[in-house]
């Protein structure tokens, strides 16, 4: 991955599906334009606290923009997914049958 790839202004609109106004990044970072040049300057930019609002701010999934910008490998997603507790598995609705003793909703 050089440099272009890890850039946000390249990556998040190939995500997002349309152009983004250099604004628009800035804010879904929570920076002004200054404090986004400075803080991508320093190394600060690339956080997993401003991937996850960034990705809330564009409706994006935020275990991609993490394993995207490598915070975390795709493996201990899902050596994580793996492991976790089985959900609850809801019955079909075709399955369901009405409660005699029950008024209807």
């Amino acid at each position: 991955m050089d440099d272009r790839d890890k850039d946000p202004s390249v990556v998040l609109p190939y995500l997002v599906g349309r152009p983004l106004p250099a604004t628009e990044v800035y804010e879904a970072f929570g920076y002004r334009k200054s404090a986004y040049y400075k803080a991508a300057h320093e190394g600060r930019l690339i956080t997993a606290d401003n991937l996850i609002r960034v990705a809330k701010h564009f409706g994006l999934n935020p275990v991609d923009l993490l394993v995207r910008y490598a915070l975390i490998s795709a493996e201990a997603v899902a050596a994580y997914v793996d492991s976790a507790p089985a959900k609850l598995v809801l019955p079909k609705l075709a399955d369901l049958h009405p409660i005699a003793s029950h008024p209807p909703l």
